[in-house]
């Protein structure tokens, strides 16, 4: 049973694919006939590029810097004995979602005014070279504006008329004699104007549609492919089709140029607010050594001490190993206040902590927490702190805060544990020292202080010359590799998608027209047998 039902199957089978067959001449006609389609698919669409650029994003320790890059994050992580992670290591894709971020692609197409489509009536190409009008809007209206404006402008003996539609004020007219002219409708302020080199041309007729820059750059998001060259290296590829191959030049190299940008102005900014931490502290120690100078001073006039460095020379040539080690730990104890001071403080709660120190140790909380930190002023400079991603940033922050808080707090005992072991030696040799006089003892006591607060001038000092110097030099987060380029192959109009069509059409049309004409025949002659029944 199961054999003949199978039989019947593929006979019926048959039957079909012979009864198309038979209508053979059918199908040759309709693939002739879709020859038109596919030849004007292959003349009318326009001949499409990619458009291709490279770039490297450079790792902290390449970019320079004093104290805010993640080099000097990983340098201070080192000194608190934290460190770790792979130094200066840079997070993709991070800097591809900013990089594909709204706020950086409308700036970049209000620089372009690729926000403005220009087109001759009766056409779908929009024009931009070769575009004899140039419309613009005012940052108010650019900011403003939540709907696409369309601007009909006709030119009739030499008067300019211009209607405005959009769907929220509808319609509007106006009527110019020369041009540049402000177009003032109820959803902005809008200026027409000659485009640069065609001043000397009559005003041409012109279909404009302005659009508002976040919708723009809503679409270039998903139009633009930005992706990593491979997961080993910080290498990104950006690449965009278009008609226009000036078009999608230039929008490549804008987005690089405004990403750079906005790259530099953020670590300029904060290079300026370490340059002036490091002038108040620096202003501190200089006061403090200074005092130190003056009770040296007054301790030599009241105790008639003329030669005293002679006299402790002997002294201090045996204790020179201690004396060094001790200034160094008092000097990194000082360091270790200043930066917990600027920790604790409330108004640097999501600053960068100024690297100070340069002993290399392993660990990541503190790298961890100024990476947070980078990546969340970035993320709320391109968007805000609604942001969920800015949200996420900011809760991980005040998680790390707390890790390092302890990490200080633990170097800070290591610190005094060892200073209290250096000054014992120090007492040591103090004791074994009888005969030495009490006066030149105290005055040794001073001097090593002048020492620490020279040293801790002079490491600061240090600092803001290197501060000074990264905001001096013009860094670029991302060093282009390749600017941009067309690919020698067209990607468009595409012979296998005419193909494609081809094939379809030749077998819809002929399948669906039999299949209809049975239809038909079944139904009618359904209807003449009920209809000779009644």
């Amino acid at each position: 049973m199961k054999m003949e039902t199978k039989d019947s199957e593929v006979i019926g089978l048959k039957s079909i694919i012979v009864k198309y067959i038979l209508h053979w001449r059918l199908f040759l006609i309709v693939f002739l006939a879709s020859f038109i389609p596919a030849v004007a698919y292959l003349i009318l669409y326009p001949r499409t590029y990619e458009i291709m650029a490279r770039i490297q994003i450079m790792e902290e320790q390449d970019l320079g810097g004093a104290s805010l890059g993640m080099s000097e994050a990983m340098g201070l992580m080192r000194s608190f004995g934290l460190g770790g992670m792979a130094k200066g290591a840079v997070n993709i894709e991070d800097e591809m979602s900013l990089l594909t971020s709204n706020a950086l692609l409308s700036e970049m197409a209000n620089d372009l005014g690729v926000n403005v489509a220009y087109r001759r009536p009766l056409s779908f190409y929009r024009l931009y070279d070769d575009n004899p009008l140039l419309l613009t809007a005012d940052s108010v209206t650019n900011k403003r504006l939540k709907e696409r404006v369309k601007f009909i402008v006709r030119n009739k003996g030499g008067v300019i008329h211009v209607k405005t539609k959009s769907k929220q004020f509808g319609k509007h007219n106006f009527t110019f004699t020369s041009l540049p002219a402000l177009i003032s409708p109820p959803s902005g302020n809008f200026t027409l104007d000659y485009a640069p080199g065609a001043a000397n041309l009559k005003p041409q007729d012109m279909d404009i549609t302005f659009f508002p820059l976040s919708w723009v750059a809503e679409e270039m998001e998903e139009d633009f492919l930005i992706e990593e060259l491979s997961k080993t290296s910080n290498v990104i590829e950006l690449s965009c089709t278009d008609y226009e191959r000036n078009r999608g030049l230039n929008m490549l190299d804008r987005l690089v140029c405004l990403y750079n940008e906005e790259t530099r102005s953020y670590k300029g900014k904060e290079d300026i607010k370490t340059m002036t931490y490091l002038n108040a502290r620096i202003d501190t120690v200089t006061a403090s050594l200074k005092s130190v100078e003056q009770e040296i001073a007054v301790y030599k006039n009241l105790n008639t001490l003329t030669d005293v460095e002679h006299d402790v020379s002997f002294y201090v040539e045996q204790m020179r190993d201690v004396q060094v080690k001790l200034i160094e730990l008092e000097s990194q104890s000082h360091l270790i206040n200043i930066m917990d001071q600027f920790v604790k403080d409330p108004l640097n709660k999501y600053s960068l902590v100024p690297a100070l120190l340069n002993q290399e140790s392993e660990g990541n909380p503190l790298m961890l927490y100024n990476s947070v930190l980078v990546e969340r002023a970035r993320v709320i400079q391109n968007s805000n702190k609604d942001n969920p991603l800015a949200i996420n940033l900011t809760s991980q922050a005040d998680q790390l805060r707390e890790s390092v808080f302890s990490s200080i707090s633990n170097v800070r005992q290591a610190t005094s544990l060892a200073i209290g072991e250096v000054k014992s030696k120090e007492k040591a040799l103090f004791d074994r020292m009888e005969s030495f006089p009490d006066k030149e003892r105290d005055f040794v006591e001073l001097k090593r202080r002048q020492e620490i607060f020279q040293g801790l001038y002079l490491i600061l000092l240090q600092k803001r010359e290197e501060t000074a110097l990264s905001i001096d030099l013009n860094r670029e987060r991302a060093k282009v590799l390749d600017a941009a380029f067309v690919k020698k192959k067209p990607v468009g109009p595409r012979k296998l998608y005419a193909a494609l069509g081809m094939i379809a059409l030749t077998l819809l049309i002929p399948i669906i027209y039999i299949f209809c004409k049975e239809q038909s025949a079944v139904l009618l002659k359904e209807y003449r047998r009920v209809k000779d029944r009644t």
